[in-house]
């Protein structure tokens, strides 16, 4: 298999998060973004550890669910970036390469931890 390793600043020219997209998507509601946001960021804690569990047990399946279910939501909320990785983490997962799948993942764990400090500074 020919792995082609995408470069984290593949993904950097993207926001982390884009504000304004995830006021839109609550109609301006900021104390609504504020509930969303908290809740995303308990989900996103809970599948990054459960995809640590899966690229163990090498379940295609559920890693590429959980990838998918992490772009959607991403996405929705403005987290441009997060979402991108989660989306070639997906692809990944079809492809079944965990060399490459891991590679993206060490991406996505650095994505959401600047995630999480931009998240600080909303509160």
């Amino acid at each position: 298999m020919n792995t082609t390793f995408p470069n984290k600043d593949d993904f950097l020219s993207v926001p982390v998060f884009e504000m304004e997209k995830a006021l839109n998507r609550v109609h301006n509601k900021k104390d609504l973004l504020e509930r969303v946001i908290d809740i995303f960021v308990k989900s996103l804690s809970e599948r990054i550890s459960a995809i640590e569990t899966e690229i163990h047990n090498e379940n295609w399946e559920s890693l590429g669910t959980l990838a998918h279910s992490i772009k959607g939501s991403s996405w929705t909320i403005g987290a441009q970036q997060l979402g991108d990785i989660a989306y070639a983490m997906e692809k990944t997962a079809d492809n079944k390469d965990i060399i490459l799948f891991s590679h993206l993942f060490q991406i996505f764990q650095e994505s959401a931890q600047r995630f999480f400090e931009v998240e600080k500074t909303l509160q």
